[in-house]
Protein backbone atom coordinates (compact mmCIF):
# COMPACT_ATOMS: atom_id res chain seq x y z
CA UNK A 1 0.00 0.00 0.00
CA UNK A 2 0.99 3.51 -0.25
CA UNK A 3 3.07 4.95 2.45
CA UNK A 4 1.13 7.92 4.13
CA UNK A 5 3.09 11.00 5.58
CA UNK A 6 3.15 9.48 9.25
CA UNK A 7 4.33 6.48 7.69
CA UNK A 8 7.32 8.16 5.92
CA UNK A 9 8.18 10.75 8.77
CA UNK A 10 8.19 7.14 11.17
CA UNK A 11 9.90 5.43 8.80
CA UNK A 12 12.50 7.82 8.41
CA UNK A 13 13.33 8.73 11.78
CA UNK A 14 13.36 4.78 13.18
CA UNK A 15 16.33 4.62 10.69
CA UNK A 16 18.04 7.80 12.99
CA UNK A 17 17.50 6.70 16.84
CA UNK A 18 20.41 9.44 18.07
CA UNK A 19 20.55 12.63 16.62
CA UNK A 20 22.41 16.07 18.04
CA UNK A 21 21.64 19.35 17.10
CA UNK A 22 23.16 20.80 13.99
CA UNK A 23 26.16 23.54 14.19
CA UNK A 24 24.95 26.53 12.39
CA UNK A 25 27.75 28.90 12.95
CA UNK A 26 28.62 30.35 9.17
CA UNK A 27 32.27 30.57 11.00
CA UNK A 28 32.45 27.01 10.24
CA UNK A 29 32.66 27.18 6.67
CA UNK A 30 34.55 30.70 6.19
CA UNK A 31 37.69 28.85 5.76
CA UNK A 32 36.57 26.54 3.08
CA UNK A 33 35.17 29.75 1.50
CA UNK A 34 38.74 31.42 1.56
CA UNK A 35 40.42 28.54 0.35
CA UNK A 36 37.80 28.01 -2.72
CA UNK A 37 38.86 31.57 -3.79
CA UNK A 38 42.34 30.87 -3.73
CA UNK A 39 42.23 27.67 -5.51
CA UNK A 40 39.99 29.07 -8.26
CA UNK A 41 42.58 31.54 -8.73
CA UNK A 42 45.34 29.05 -9.46
CA UNK A 43 46.80 28.49 -12.96
CA UNK A 44 46.84 24.86 -13.78
CA UNK A 45 50.20 24.10 -13.90
CA UNK A 46 50.24 24.84 -9.74
CA UNK A 47 51.92 21.80 -8.14
CA UNK A 48 49.03 19.05 -7.72
CA UNK A 49 50.50 18.15 -4.49
CA UNK A 50 49.51 21.55 -3.23
CA UNK A 51 46.50 21.24 -4.69
CA UNK A 52 45.60 18.35 -2.98
CA UNK A 53 47.17 19.82 0.31
CA UNK A 54 44.66 22.77 0.19
CA UNK A 55 41.76 20.70 -1.35
CA UNK A 56 42.27 19.16 2.13
CA UNK A 57 42.31 22.30 3.86
CA UNK A 58 38.92 23.45 1.83
CA UNK A 59 37.29 19.98 2.79
CA UNK A 60 38.08 19.99 6.54
CA UNK A 61 35.27 21.99 7.80
CA UNK A 62 32.41 20.12 5.83
CA UNK A 63 33.50 17.16 6.71
CA UNK A 64 33.88 17.90 10.46
CA UNK A 65 30.10 19.86 10.47
CA UNK A 66 29.03 16.64 9.34
CA UNK A 67 30.97 14.08 11.52
CA UNK A 68 29.76 16.63 14.18
CA UNK A 69 26.22 15.47 13.41
CA UNK A 70 26.62 11.94 13.27
CA UNK A 71 24.12 9.27 14.56
CA UNK A 72 26.64 6.93 15.28
CA UNK A 73 30.07 7.16 16.94
CA UNK A 74 32.95 7.35 14.34
CA UNK A 75 36.18 5.78 13.86
CA UNK A 76 39.34 7.73 13.06
CA UNK A 77 41.94 4.90 12.89
CA UNK A 78 42.38 1.35 11.89
CA UNK A 79 41.31 2.10 8.25
CA UNK A 80 44.22 -0.07 7.14
CA UNK A 81 43.50 -3.22 9.04
CA UNK A 82 40.34 -3.83 7.28
CA UNK A 83 40.22 -6.40 5.13
CA UNK A 84 37.88 -5.16 1.99
CA UNK A 85 37.20 -9.08 0.95
CA UNK A 86 35.71 -9.76 4.62
CA UNK A 87 34.06 -5.86 5.09
CA UNK A 88 32.19 -5.17 1.57
CA UNK A 89 29.92 -8.14 0.95
CA UNK A 90 27.77 -8.61 -1.45
CA UNK A 91 24.67 -10.42 -1.02
CA UNK A 92 21.96 -11.55 -4.28
CA UNK A 93 19.02 -13.08 -3.99
CA UNK A 94 17.17 -14.78 -7.19
CA UNK A 95 13.40 -13.68 -7.98
CA UNK A 96 12.51 -17.22 -7.18
CA UNK A 97 14.35 -17.31 -3.78
CA UNK A 98 13.50 -16.78 -0.28
CA UNK A 99 16.68 -15.44 1.24
CA UNK A 100 19.98 -13.95 -0.10
CA UNK A 101 23.22 -15.53 -0.41
CA UNK A 102 26.90 -13.95 -0.15
CA UNK A 103 28.42 -13.28 -3.48
CA UNK A 104 32.18 -14.29 -2.14
CA UNK A 105 35.15 -12.30 -4.13
CA UNK A 106 36.47 -15.52 -5.66
CA UNK A 107 33.20 -16.66 -6.05
CA UNK A 108 32.65 -19.92 -7.96
CA UNK A 109 28.78 -20.45 -7.94
CA UNK A 110 27.66 -17.47 -9.39
CA UNK A 111 25.64 -19.37 -12.28
CA UNK A 112 23.61 -20.94 -9.36
CA UNK A 113 23.15 -18.11 -6.90
CA UNK A 114 22.38 -15.76 -10.11
CA UNK A 115 19.18 -16.30 -12.41
CA UNK A 116 21.37 -15.00 -15.82
CA UNK A 117 17.96 -15.04 -17.87
CA UNK A 118 16.91 -12.48 -15.20
CA UNK A 119 17.66 -8.38 -14.73
CA UNK A 120 20.39 -7.62 -11.58
CA UNK A 121 19.48 -4.57 -9.55
CA UNK A 122 22.18 -4.27 -6.60
CA UNK A 123 21.60 -1.38 -3.66
CA UNK A 124 24.29 0.33 -2.35
CA UNK A 125 23.88 2.44 1.24
CA UNK A 126 25.02 5.24 2.23
CA UNK A 127 27.27 6.81 5.08
CA UNK A 128 26.85 5.84 8.74
CA UNK A 129 24.63 3.20 7.09
CA UNK A 130 24.11 -0.67 6.34
CA UNK A 131 21.86 -3.28 4.55
CA UNK A 132 20.27 -4.07 7.39
CA UNK A 133 18.29 -0.81 8.59
CA UNK A 134 14.38 -0.36 8.29
CA UNK A 135 15.19 1.78 4.84
CA UNK A 136 17.21 -0.41 2.72
CA UNK A 137 15.50 -3.88 4.04
CA UNK A 138 11.87 -1.68 2.98
CA UNK A 139 13.57 -1.01 -0.23
CA UNK A 140 15.05 -4.80 -1.34
CA UNK A 141 11.89 -6.57 -0.11
CA UNK A 142 9.32 -4.42 -2.06
CA UNK A 143 11.85 -4.65 -5.08
CA UNK A 144 11.74 -8.63 -4.92
CA UNK A 145 7.85 -8.14 -4.29
CA UNK A 146 7.19 -5.77 -6.93
CA UNK A 147 9.98 -6.27 -9.66
CA UNK A 148 10.87 -9.87 -11.34
CA UNK A 149 14.97 -9.73 -11.34
CA UNK A 150 17.68 -10.65 -9.10
CA UNK A 151 18.65 -7.91 -6.18
CA UNK A 152 22.12 -7.92 -4.80
CA UNK A 153 23.04 -5.92 -1.91
CA UNK A 154 26.33 -4.29 -1.43
CA UNK A 155 27.12 -4.13 2.18
CA UNK A 156 30.15 -1.44 3.34
CA UNK A 157 29.11 -0.62 6.65
CA UNK A 158 32.52 -1.10 8.28
CA UNK A 159 33.92 1.36 5.86
CA UNK A 160 31.06 3.61 6.48
CA UNK A 161 31.73 3.98 10.12
CA UNK A 162 34.94 6.45 9.45
CA UNK A 163 34.55 9.92 9.30
CA UNK A 164 33.44 11.60 6.94
CA UNK A 165 36.18 12.64 4.74
CA UNK A 166 37.92 9.42 5.13
CA UNK A 167 34.29 8.01 4.04
CA UNK A 168 34.23 9.99 0.97
CA UNK A 169 38.05 10.06 0.15
CA UNK A 170 39.21 6.35 0.76
CA UNK A 171 36.10 4.26 1.19
CA UNK A 172 34.22 5.23 -1.68
CA UNK A 173 36.77 3.99 -4.47
CA UNK A 174 37.58 1.20 -2.69
CA UNK A 175 33.88 -0.21 -2.80
CA UNK A 176 33.66 0.99 -5.60
CA UNK A 177 36.54 -1.32 -7.04
CA UNK A 178 34.66 -4.27 -5.20
CA UNK A 179 31.35 -3.36 -7.23
CA UNK A 180 32.99 -3.14 -10.15
CA UNK A 181 35.29 -6.91 -9.90
CA UNK A 182 31.58 -8.11 -8.89
CA UNK A 183 30.27 -6.99 -12.33
CA UNK A 184 33.58 -7.86 -13.97
CA UNK A 185 32.87 -11.43 -12.13
CA UNK A 186 29.61 -11.83 -13.93
CA UNK A 187 30.09 -10.23 -17.56
CA UNK A 188 33.03 -12.54 -17.69
CA UNK A 189 29.96 -15.56 -17.80
CA UNK A 190 28.70 -13.94 -20.77
CA UNK A 191 25.90 -11.73 -18.45
CA UNK A 192 24.60 -8.69 -20.20
CA UNK A 193 25.30 -5.58 -18.17
CA UNK A 194 22.90 -3.18 -19.97
CA UNK A 195 20.33 -5.85 -17.62
CA UNK A 196 22.55 -4.24 -14.73
CA UNK A 197 20.69 -1.44 -12.32
CA UNK A 198 23.17 -0.08 -9.91
CA UNK A 199 20.70 1.50 -6.77
CA UNK A 200 22.76 3.91 -4.62
CA UNK A 201 21.63 6.59 -2.10
CA UNK A 202 24.04 9.28 -0.65
CA UNK A 203 27.63 7.83 -0.87
CA UNK A 204 25.98 4.48 -2.64
CA UNK A 205 25.23 6.67 -5.54
CA UNK A 206 28.82 7.94 -5.39
CA UNK A 207 29.94 4.44 -5.42
CA UNK A 208 27.55 3.55 -8.44
CA UNK A 209 28.26 6.10 -10.44
CA UNK A 210 32.81 5.44 -9.80
CA UNK A 211 31.95 1.89 -10.95
CA UNK A 212 29.80 2.86 -13.99
CA UNK A 213 32.62 4.59 -15.22
CA UNK A 214 34.81 1.60 -15.36
CA UNK A 215 32.05 -0.17 -18.34
CA UNK A 216 31.81 3.05 -20.47
CA UNK A 217 28.32 2.70 -21.78
CA UNK A 218 27.56 -1.18 -20.64
CA UNK A 219 25.70 -0.52 -17.51
CA UNK A 220 22.17 -0.45 -18.01
CA UNK A 221 20.55 1.65 -15.51
CA UNK A 222 21.65 3.73 -12.35
CA UNK A 223 19.10 5.05 -10.29
CA UNK A 224 20.91 8.16 -7.74
CA UNK A 225 19.06 8.62 -4.83
CA UNK A 226 19.86 11.94 -3.62
CA UNK A 227 23.26 11.18 -4.01
CA UNK A 228 25.76 12.86 -1.38
CA UNK A 229 27.17 16.00 -2.27
CA UNK A 230 29.91 17.36 0.66
CA UNK A 231 33.47 16.97 -0.88
CA UNK A 232 31.95 15.73 -4.36
CA UNK A 233 30.53 18.83 -5.23
CA UNK A 234 30.80 21.48 -2.58
CA UNK A 235 32.66 23.04 -0.84
CA UNK A 236 34.32 22.71 -5.05
CA UNK A 237 33.28 19.85 -7.76
CA UNK A 238 36.10 17.01 -7.51
CA UNK A 239 35.74 16.86 -11.36
CA UNK A 240 33.47 14.40 -13.27
CA UNK A 241 36.27 11.42 -13.31
CA UNK A 242 35.48 11.54 -9.48
CA UNK A 243 31.83 11.72 -8.90
CA UNK A 244 28.64 10.34 -10.45
CA UNK A 245 27.91 11.60 -13.61
CA UNK A 246 25.35 11.18 -16.43
CA UNK A 247 27.17 8.80 -18.74
CA UNK A 248 28.13 6.56 -15.95
CA UNK A 249 25.38 4.37 -17.68
CA UNK A 250 23.00 4.13 -19.99
CA UNK A 251 20.25 5.95 -18.09
CA UNK A 252 20.84 7.50 -15.36
CA UNK A 253 17.96 8.78 -12.88
CA UNK A 254 18.36 11.21 -10.11
CA UNK A 255 16.30 11.77 -7.28
CA UNK A 256 17.24 15.24 -5.41
CA UNK A 257 15.73 15.60 -2.17
CA UNK A 258 18.13 17.79 -0.59
CA UNK A 259 20.35 19.80 -2.66
CA UNK A 260 23.27 21.64 -1.72
CA UNK A 261 22.36 20.51 1.69
CA UNK A 262 23.45 16.83 2.04
CA UNK A 263 22.83 16.18 -1.31
CA UNK A 264 24.35 16.89 -5.15
CA UNK A 265 23.60 20.21 -6.42
CA UNK A 266 23.94 19.73 -9.70
CA UNK A 267 21.60 17.85 -11.80
CA UNK A 268 23.03 15.26 -13.98
CA UNK A 269 20.93 12.16 -14.78
CA UNK A 270 19.53 12.26 -17.82
CA UNK A 271 16.21 12.85 -15.90
CA UNK A 272 15.97 14.26 -12.87
CA UNK A 273 12.44 14.10 -10.12
CA UNK A 274 12.33 17.26 -7.77
CA UNK A 275 10.18 16.90 -5.42
CA UNK A 276 10.30 20.67 -3.99
CA UNK A 277 12.31 21.58 -6.62
CA UNK A 278 14.87 18.88 -5.16
CA UNK A 279 15.64 20.92 -1.99
CA UNK A 280 15.07 20.76 1.94
CA UNK A 281 12.79 20.50 3.87
CA UNK A 282 10.51 17.97 1.43
CA UNK A 283 6.77 17.51 2.18
CA UNK A 284 6.61 14.84 4.73
CA UNK A 285 9.97 16.79 6.79
CA UNK A 286 8.64 20.15 7.02
CA UNK A 287 7.11 20.22 10.72
CA UNK A 288 10.39 19.24 11.83
CA UNK A 289 12.22 21.77 10.77
CA UNK A 290 12.44 24.14 13.80
CA UNK A 291 13.48 23.16 17.29
CA UNK A 292 15.99 21.00 18.20
CA UNK A 293 14.40 18.30 15.64
CA UNK A 294 16.06 20.51 12.85
CA UNK A 295 18.71 17.49 12.02
CA UNK A 296 15.79 15.21 11.87
CA UNK A 297 14.56 17.44 9.54
CA UNK A 298 17.43 17.60 6.84
CA UNK A 299 18.14 13.82 7.17
CA UNK A 300 14.89 12.73 7.01
CA UNK A 301 15.00 15.18 3.45
CA UNK A 302 17.84 13.61 2.58
CA UNK A 303 16.24 9.68 3.12
CA UNK A 304 12.88 10.82 1.46
CA UNK A 305 14.53 10.05 -1.72
CA UNK A 306 14.80 6.49 -0.85
CA UNK A 307 11.22 5.90 0.48
CA UNK A 308 9.81 7.68 -2.33
CA UNK A 309 11.59 5.13 -4.46
CA UNK A 310 10.78 2.24 -2.85
CA UNK A 311 6.89 3.39 -2.52
CA UNK A 312 7.05 3.86 -6.51
CA UNK A 313 7.53 0.28 -6.65
CA UNK A 314 4.75 -0.96 -6.27
CA UNK A 315 3.13 -0.23 -9.84
CA UNK A 316 0.00 0.32 -8.50
CA UNK A 317 1.56 3.53 -6.64
CA UNK A 318 1.70 5.84 -9.72
CA UNK A 319 4.44 8.75 -8.61
CA UNK A 320 4.18 11.38 -11.21
CA UNK A 321 6.70 14.24 -12.08
CA UNK A 322 6.16 16.78 -14.71
CA UNK A 323 8.77 18.11 -16.86
CA UNK A 324 8.39 22.27 -16.58
CA UNK A 325 9.22 25.31 -18.28
CA UNK A 326 11.65 27.47 -16.09
CA UNK A 327 11.59 31.33 -16.21
CA UNK A 328 13.99 32.84 -13.79
CA UNK A 329 14.69 29.61 -12.85
CA UNK A 330 11.16 29.40 -11.38
CA UNK A 331 9.47 26.15 -12.98
CA UNK A 332 6.19 26.44 -14.94
CA UNK A 333 4.31 23.45 -15.25
CA UNK A 334 1.25 23.38 -17.71
CA UNK A 335 -0.83 20.63 -16.83
CA UNK A 336 -1.41 18.98 -20.31
CA UNK A 337 1.11 20.55 -22.23
CA UNK A 338 4.07 19.34 -20.42
CA UNK A 339 5.02 16.24 -20.50
CA UNK A 340 5.03 13.84 -17.31
CA UNK A 341 6.53 10.56 -16.51
CA UNK A 342 7.00 8.64 -13.26
CA UNK A 343 9.38 7.77 -10.43
CA UNK A 344 11.39 5.07 -10.68
CA UNK A 345 11.91 2.02 -12.34
CA UNK A 346 8.75 2.30 -14.46
CA UNK A 347 10.21 5.71 -15.97
CA UNK A 348 9.15 5.99 -19.79
CA UNK A 349 13.03 7.14 -19.63
CA UNK A 350 12.31 10.75 -20.83
CA UNK A 351 14.67 12.93 -20.75
CA UNK A 352 14.69 16.41 -18.26
CA UNK A 353 13.87 17.92 -14.91
CA UNK A 354 10.28 16.51 -13.99
CA UNK A 355 9.23 18.12 -10.79
CA UNK A 356 6.72 16.83 -7.75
Amino acid sequence: PELTRGAVVEEILSARNTKREMVRSSSAMLPAMVVVAVLSCLSPAVNGLLLDFLSFIAEAPVAALLDANSPIPLRSTGFDSLLPERSIRIHCAKPSSSYFEEILPNETELTRKINFTKPLAVVTHGWTESSNTTLFKNLTSRYRRFVDTNVCTLDWAPYAEFTYQTAARRSVPLVAQRLTNFLQAISILYYDLSKVSLVGFSMGGQISGLAGKNFPGRIGTIYALDPAGPLFTLPFDVGTSRRLTGTDAQYVQQIATSRYAIGMGPLVGAENFLPNRGYHPQAPCSALVTGSTEVQAIICSHEYAVVLFTAALDPANVVLGQRCSTIFGIPICLPGVNPTDRVGVYASRLSGNFYL
